[in-house]
């Protein structure tokens, strides 16, 4: 079973079928994998584990972490970079779905991983640098969050075909100047990122621009145009992943800055709809 096929496939069902139809595909094909090609298997689930995060599904996103660990373990890879790297995607989900404590000890645990390892490319390590940057920043800790952000970006700006990665990295670091109340050094992170985005509008990555845009607007005090960041952010939300915890989010994100524009029907119109959605947990898609 190739692995590359598959994932070249459920690429192209994202595309043209759908965020469900593609998750569907990729499961069937994790588990078919199992019996005959237990490393493309671990591949599969390695990448479903981001999926269902990206669903706001903590607990098949955790699942299928804990199955790709668990092939990797059985073929006596537990200290491979491939090991490392399911962790890596373990660890951003447990920062995605709040559990910070959890997420920290396995970041620990790549990093030391990654230092034994050979080979690990420089695009692993950013993603390494990148997410536990957001989940020092989720704690408070903004000073060390930029840190990691910048070693990030450092990594990314060395590499072919990183606009993505880089966008998405240059919107984290507003949220850190946001959190030093730099409102101008925040705009001009964003803007860097949105440039990219302006232009990739199918970018999942996107969400994070919407997001950031949402919260710069409030902390000025647009509250109404605010309210419209968040309301985008839901909508695409919906259109990719269907409403869920990420979706739930950002309506409470634009409920709350519509309350502030003095707009109380269109609060409660947002508060609702976040209402309506099954509580899986929320990650942090939203605003």
């Amino acid at each position: 079973m190739n692995v590359e096929e598959i994932f070249e496939r459920y690429e192209k069902l994202l595309k043209e079928s759908g965020v469900k139809e593609a998750g569907i595909y990729l499961e069937s094909r994790a588990r078919e994998a199992e019996k005959e090609a237990p490393l493309a298997a671990a591949s599969c689930w390695n990448e479903l584990t981001g999926y269902w995060r990206a669903c706001g599904d903590k607990e098949k996103s955790y699942a299928s972490a804990e199955r790709a660990l668990a092939i990797l373990g059985a073929k006596r890879l537990a200290e491979s970079r491939h090991y490392a790297v399911a962790l890596l995607n373990f660890a951003t989900a447990k920062t995605a779905f709040g559990d910070t404590d959890g997420a920290l000890e396995l970041y620990e645990k790549v990093e030391e991983l990654f230092k034994k390892a050979e080979g690990v490319p420089d695009y692993q390590r950013a993603a390494l640098c990148n997410s536990k940057a957001q989940l020092l920043l989720k704690r408070g800790e903004t000073a060390e969050a930029e840190r990691y952000f910048e070693e990030s970006l450092a990594l990314l700006e060395g590499m072919e075909d990183a606009g993505s990665e880089i966008a998405t990295c240059s919107a984290n670091m507003a949220y850190c100047a946001m959190a030093r109340r730099e409102l101008a050094e925040a705009e001009r992170r964003l803007a860097r990122a949105e440039n990219y985005f302006k232009d990739a509008q199918d970018d999942p990555h996107a969400n994070v621009a919407l997001s950031c845009r949402g919260q710069l607007e409030f902390l000025r005090g647009n509250c109404a145009a605010a309210a419209a960041s968040f309301e985008k952010l839901a909508a695409d939300i919906e259109r990719r992943y269907g409403r869920n915890a990420n979706y739930a989010l950002a309506q409470r994100s634009a409920a709350k800055a519509f309350e502030a524009a003095g707009d109380a029907a269109k609060a409660a119109d947002c508060r609702a709809l976040a209402e309506s959605v099954p509580e899986w947990g929320e990650n942090d898609a939203g605003a």
